[in-house]
């Protein structure tokens, strides 16, 4: 069963969820995914929670028909990276981290065989985004590592990464709790081979009461705006994930951060299913661009924006489970711009998931 490990952990909070809502590997597997798991009861609270819709099961969504779709991404045939090449000996893996400096890309991918639990997080790097090699130079981290990660409850997902401007590598993760709302920590190094320091306290925290992002923050995404850094995130505000809208915290030196207090970014379309999630963002030579999901991990759209505020959606979805190039769920992802494409890095899979790689020509 597709990630099984998880069900265990999300079958009190599904319940919990439904009472309060009352409303690879190179070579893909090939059994059919289940139906997934209802919304966890904190956010994010256990993968099992987090299960994209599969075939065949109720959307909860409205029968009126989606947007016209006019742009679509295109997947390669085989997994650019798996659990075999990071060495790691899991089931899973996603693409954490993507930060590309002087051409090279590099990836902290985080491994793992259950979730929420052991997070391993190798690092790869690539010059074209398609050929992946570890860097056997740089140690694993290992979030059960003791003293390491002391918030890890029981794991951490890192997310985004880069560079600032003295040359600190930073990678922010999200703290992967069952039952505290989501918080985002940073670590930061010289070089990306480590040693990471982890800073103890939040650098992106909960909202007040009544906020949108009150009850957690997560996979934030980290792009140069000028001459500061933004850090686009996911905010809850109440139970499970179906409460999700876009956020955005400043900063000018990647390391004290400042949110806006207002969400950009809220679902509007009968397929966003009342929810978004899981913002990645880039720069491209028309303005930022960004691929979020909505509540439905399995369809993922484009917004726009000139600005970093003011954002206007693409008519999407622009990815859907019918455009994987294998049968499968979909969780996390990465993003780049390069050559006058978007690159999109997914994790897909059944019951391992490996990461594929999609294009779609931009403008």
């Amino acid at each position: 069963m597709l990630r099984s490990r998880r069900a265990a952990t999300a079958a009190a909070l599904t319940a919990l969820a439904i009472l309060l809502s009352a409303c690879g590997t190179a070579t893909p597997p090939t059994t059919a995914p289940p139906a997934s798991a209802a919304g966890a009861a904190t956010p994010g609270a256990s993968r099992a929670g987090d299960e994209s819709l599969a075939p065949g099961s109720p959307s909860g969504g409205s029968a009126s028909p989606a947007p016209a779709v006019t742009r679509k991404f295109v997947f390669g045939s085989n997994a650019v990276i798996d659990t075999t090449l990071a060495t790691t000996k899991d089931l899973y893996i996603n693409p954490g981290a993507l930060v590309e400096v002087d051409g090279t890309l590099h990836l902290f991918a985080n491994s793992f065989s259950t979730w929420p639990g052991r997070m391993k997080i190798p690092h790869l790097t690539s010059t074209d985004g398609i050929t992946w090699a570890l860097d056997t130079r740089a140690a694993i981290l290992d979030s059960q590592t003791s003293g390491l990660f002391p918030m890890a409850d029981p794991g951490i997902d890192v997310s985004t990464g880069y560079v600032t401007d003295d040359g600190t590598w930073t990678l922010l993760f999200e703290t992967v709790s069952t039952l505290d709302p989501w918080k985002v920590y940073r670590m930061t190094a010289a070089s990306p081979e480590g040693p990471w320091a982890i800073d103890p306290k939040p650098v992106i925290d909960t909202g007040a009461a009544g906020a949108f992002d009150a009850a957690g923050v997560q996979w934030p995404s980290v792009v140069r705006i000028g001459n500061r850094w933004a850090a686009y995130y996911a905010g809850v505000s109440g139970p499970g994930r179906g409460t999700g809208k876009i956020g955005v915290a400043f900063s000018d030196d990647g390391v004290t951060w400042t949110k806006h207090t207002e969400p950009l970014l809220a679902a509007t379309e009968p397929w966003e299913l009342h929810s978004l999630d899981r913002p990645r963002v880039v720069s491209t030579p028309s303005g930022l661009v960004m691929l979020y999901t909505a509540l439905d991990l399995n369809r993922r759209a484009l917004a726009t924006s000139t600005d970093g505020l003011a954002w206007t959606k693409v008519p999407g979805p622009n990815i859907e489970q019918k455009d994987f190039p294998l049968q499968g769920g979909s969780w996390d992802s990465a993003i780049r711009y390069a050559d006058g494409e978007i690159q999109y890095f997914l994790e897909i899979g059944n019951q391992t998931t490996s990461i594929y790689r999609a294009t779609l020509a931009w403008p």
